[in-house]
C-alpha cells in the first residue's frame, strides 16, 4: 500500500500553515510530481519499485530493517539518510511489539517503510490534516511525525505509571487485611505486573533507537558533524526523549519494587503456613508417642489393670500437649 502526502499552504490565525493531504493510491496509480511524504505500508514489490524510481533511492529490505548494528540501521547515501527505528506498537494491548520502522529523507522528499501500523502515523497525518504543520517541507512532516512518536511513548508510560500506582495501592492494602491472601490474588498482581514492566521496557528500547536516529538525523554531513549538539525542535525532542527515559528508569525500579514486595508478602504468607504446621508438630506428636505406647498389643502393660488407666492416658496425653506449647510460646520458637 502506497499512501502520499501532499502540503497545500493556507493561512490561520497563526499565519501561514501548510495542510497535510492523505491521498492512498490504487494499484499502477503514479506517485505525483509534488508528493513531499512517501508511506510504504506492507509494500509490494511493484510499490518498492515505484517508490525508489519516484525519490531515485534503494528501499532497506525487511531483514536489513532488523538489523542491530547502528551502522546498518543509520547511514548516507547519494544524498540520502538512511535510518531504522524501533516504535512501540500495540501498545495497549497485552502483548505491544516493537516495529521496525525505516525513514528515508533526500532532499524535499520524505520516504518511510513499514510493515506494521503504529498508532502515530494515523493520529500524525489526521492532525496534520486538521491543524496544519509549521514548515512547509519534508523536514517538517519527519519532525512533526517523530514528535507524535515521542508523545505517544510518553502516553504510554502516564499510563502505566497510573496503572503501576493503582497497583501499589492494591498491594499494600491486600498486605494491611487480616487473613492470608489468596494464590489467585498474588497471581493476578504479578501478571499485570509483568506486562506493564514489558510495556515499559519495549517503550525504552523505542526511546533509545529514536534518539539514536534523531542525533543522526541532525548531523552535518562534515567529518566529526554526528558530535554536534543538535538545535531547534529536534533539540526540544532530544530533551523529551531524554526526560522519558528517566521516567522509564523510575518506572522499572518501581515495578522491581512492586515485584520484590509481593514476594516478600508470598513469604510472610508461606511462613504462616510453616508456623501452622509446626503448632500441629509440637502440640499432636507428644500425645501421638503415648497413643501409641499405650496401644502396643502387650499383656503385662500396668495401665491396662488400672481402675482410673483411660483417664489417666487421657489427662497424660492433654498435658504432653499443652506443656509443649506453652514452654515453645514461653522460649518465642513459636
Amino acid at each position: 500500500m502506497i499512501i502520499i502526502h501532499r502540503l497545500e499552504p493556507r493561512t490561520d490565525g497563526r499565519g501561514k500553515v501548510a495542510t497535510l493531504v492523505q491521498h492512498q493510491l490504487s494499484a499502477g496509480e503514479p506517485i505525483p510530481a509534488d508528493t513531499v511524504w512517501v508511506d510504504l505500508f506492507e509494500p509490494t514489490r511493484d510499490e518498492q519499485q515505484a517508490a525508489e524510481l519516484f525519490a531515485n533511492i534503494s528501499l532497506p529490505t525487511p531483514e536489513e530493517m532488523d538489523e542491530i548494528e547502528p551502522s546498518e540501521l543509520l547511514y548516507a547515501d547519494d544524498g540520502a539518510r538512511y535510518m531504522t527505528a524501533r516504535v512501540l506498537c500495540l501498545a495497549k494491548t497485552h502483548r505491544p511489539k516493537i516495529a521496525n520502522v525505516s525513514f528515508i529523507r533526500k532532499a524535499n522528499t520524505f520516504v518511510t517503510v513499514r510493515y506494521d501500523d503504529p498508532k502515530p502515523f494515523q493520529t500524525f497525518a489526521a492532525r496534520a490534516q486538521r491543524s496544519g504543520l509549521a514548515g512547509n517541507d519534508a523536514e517538517a512532516v519527519f519532525v512533526g511525525l517523530i514528535d507524535a512518536i515521542v508523545g505517544r511513548a510518553g502516553e504510554i508510560l502516564r499510563g502505566s505509571g497510573d496503572s503501576i500506582d493503582a497497583l501499589s495501592e492494591g498491594i499494600f492494602e491486600l498486605a494491611g487485611h487480616k487473613g492470608r491472601p489468596q494464590t489467585g490474588e498474588y497471581q493476578k498482581t504479578l501478571a499485570t505486573l509483568g506486562r506493564e514492566g514489558g510495556r515499559i521496557s519495549k517503550a525504552r528500547e523505542s526511546l533509545v533507537s529514536i534518539e539514536l536516529m534523531l542525533r543522526f538525523a541532525s548531523a552535518d554531513d562534515e567529518p566529526g558533524g554526528e558530535d554536534d549538539e543538535p538545535h531547534g525542535h529536534i533539540g526540544t525532542m532530544l530533551r523529551d526523549i531524554s526526560s522519558l527515559e528517566t521516567h522509564t528508569e523510575y518506572l522499572l525500579g518501581k515495578v522491581q519494587f512492586l515485584l520484590d514486595t509481593i514476594l516478600g508478602l508470598v513469604n510472610l504468607s508461606q511462613n504462616d503456613i510453616i508456623k501452622i504446621l509446626s503448632v500441629i508438630t509440637v502440640v499432636f506428636t507428644p500425645p501421638t508417642f503415648f497413643a501409641s505406647m499405650y496401644g502396643m498389643n502387650f499383656k503385662n502393660i500396668p495401665e491396662y489393670d488400672w481402675s482410673y488407666g483411660y483417664q489417666y492416658g487421657l489427662v497424660l496425653m492433654l498435658l504432653s500437649a499443652i506443656l509443649p506449647y506453652v514452654f515453645f510460646r514461653w522460649k518465642k520458637w513459636l
